[in-house]
């Protein structure tokens, strides 16, 4: 059998981008709440298209100030200069008063840590952990994220 690998990427990438998304427990209310007192922003490894047809899917869009792509920063994470990239577009002031959430302690916390911003780990699937990364905060849900973040 013969397979063109252009074709099957792009078919990949498409039923990434129609997936429908699931949420957590109080995901899009954290979010809002969170979007009253803060500028929000996705910074995801990925490719640009799959990423912000997923993002448009959803309600959150409405609350994401923006968001960063490592294929348009040109760095993945937890590469530092993709932190760097973001930075420099939002103000290197915000490194100080900024926090990562995320689920991937070698992508997100790793990433936050090789910044030098504060980390905060998206833990639902009660994994152990990595002795070698330790997160600032730790959560299981979504609704904590209000008493890390004031």
């Amino acid at each position: 059998m013969e397979v063109d690998g252009h074709r099957a990427d792009v078919l990949f990438r498409n039923g990434l981008a129609e997936a429908k998304v699931k949420y957590f427990d109080q995901t899009l209310e954290t979010i809002v709440e969170l979007s009253k007192r803060h500028d929000l922003y996705i910074v995801t490894n990925g490719v640009t298209e799959t990423q912000k047809r997923r993002l448009n899917q959803t309600p959150l869009h409405k609350y994401i100030k923006k968001i960063f792509i490592s294929e348009e920063t040109g760095y993945q994470k937890p590469n530092p200069e993709f932190f760097n990239y973001v930075f420099n577009d939002i103000g290197e002031d915000e490194r100080q008063h900024s926090i990562i959430v995320g689920d991937s302690l070698t992508s997100d916390i790793l990433g936050g840590i090789n910044a030098g911003i504060a980390t905060c780990w998206f833990n639902f699937r009660g994994f152990d952990h990595n002795p070698g990364i330790i997160p600032d905060y730790e959560i299981n849900s979504w609704k904590q994220l209000n008493d890390i973040v004031r």
